[in-house]
């Protein structure tokens, strides 16, 4: 079995389209199935030894996912040994116990694929002619899988630090249409609280006043070549700010559809909770010490700090020279500066 004109409809589209479906690739296992006359088919996809299996039945309506070991026990097929893109018979494996199937092995970086049809019957020379053409096709899928998971990983990654922060991004195009936001970006448009989109896309603040500024400030990043970045105050309560950056410093060479400023949203973070436990963790600190040394801060000074733990003054200031040892600093400036750029204000 070639690959066909009928092929590349029925079997490369899904193929090279799979990895946006829920579950993953499984029209196309479908299609595999039917098209080799297989009692079933499996793809597995790993990173290292736990992988996840997707897999069709005939007879079945459902695909059915898990996670598993790319060795287990009730499995004979070594798949770690196997070289990418041969295909092999299950007959050449020696703890092959019946029944007939084929497999191939895609490899991308650090991520591996496996495909494997099996069934009662033995397999024609033709399926495994048509595991073999899939097999350059399976490897650029996964290629592209694997691109598309490390940058959906970035972005889960860094937005989760980035959001704990109040911070959020969008894209924008020379006529201020948002062409992408990262999740808190998009929770705030979807408020509509300060930040809003137009009926045609483009970003608005509110407040007026806040709008102008705002307008300005795009025009001048997007319009003028080498501008620098401007900053915008878009409302007091909540606090929310907003850098606006060039994404080019040739604004002739963006293209007009493209993103060419990028809007850094600076807002009052979700979660205000003291962080105790972690600043105990980072600098050995009793919870009070580190309730205190919070509370220090984000309130300007002992009194506040004080006031809002219910301490008294002596107390409060004996807390502030047990932190200044513990952490080794000098003052009360030089402690905040320690504790607010800790990884703790992600906690």
């Amino acid at each position: 079995m070639q690959i066909s004109r009928t092929d590349e409809l029925d079997l490369l589209t899904v193929l090279h389209d799979g990895m946006h479906e829920q579950p993953a690739w499984g029209v196309f296992l479908g299609r595999l199935l039917r098209r080799v006359g297989a009692a079933g088919v499996r793809l597995l996809l790993a990173r290292g030894e736990l992988g996840v299996e997707t897999a069709v039945r005939l007879n079945r309506r459902h695909v059915a996912v898990r996670l598993r070991s790319v060795t287990e026990a009730d499995d004979p097929i070594p798949y770690g040994v196997l070289r990418p893109q041969r295909v092999y018979d299950f007959t050449e494996f020696q703890a092959w116990l019946g029944g007939a199937g084929r497999i191939v092995r895609a490899t991308e970086g650090d991520v591996d694929g496996w495909l494997v049809i099996h069934g009662e019957e033995t397999f024609s020379a033709g399926a495994s002619s048509l595991l073999s053409a899939l097999a350059l096709h399976f490897r650029i899928a996964l290629r592209n899988y694997a691109a598309v998971e490390r940058e959906r990983l970035q972005r889960q990654v860094g937005g989760l630090a980035m959001g704990r922060l109040g911070r959020g991004w969008l894209a924008l195009t020379a006529t201020g249409r948002v062409m992408a936001a990262d999740p808190l970006a998009e929770s705030l448009l979807r408020e509509g609280g300060q930040l809003r989109l137009s009926a045609e896309g483009r970003l608005l603040a509110v407040s007026p006043a806040a709008h102008q500024r705002l307008v300005r400030a795009i025009e001048s990043v997007t319009m003028e070549a080498g501008a620098p970045p401007r900053c915008v105050r878009i409302s007091e309560e909540p606090r929310m700010e907003a850098l606006i950056a060039p994404l080019t410093t040739v604004v002739a060479e963006a293209p007009i559809v493209g993103a060419v400023a990028a809007v850094h949203i600076q807002a009052t973070p979700a979660s205000a909770d003291d962080p105790a436990h972690a600043l105990c963790e980072l600098f050995d600190l009793t919870p009070a010490l580190a309730r205190f040394a919070w509370a220090l801060g984000h309130d300007g000074g002992i009194a506040e700090a004080a006031k809002r733990l219910g301490l008294s003054i002596e107390t409060a200031r004996f807390y502030s020279k047990s932190l200044y040892a513990k952490l080794d600093v000098k003052g009360q400036a030089e402690l905040t500066r320690r504790i607010l750029t800790s990884v703790a204000v992600l906690a």
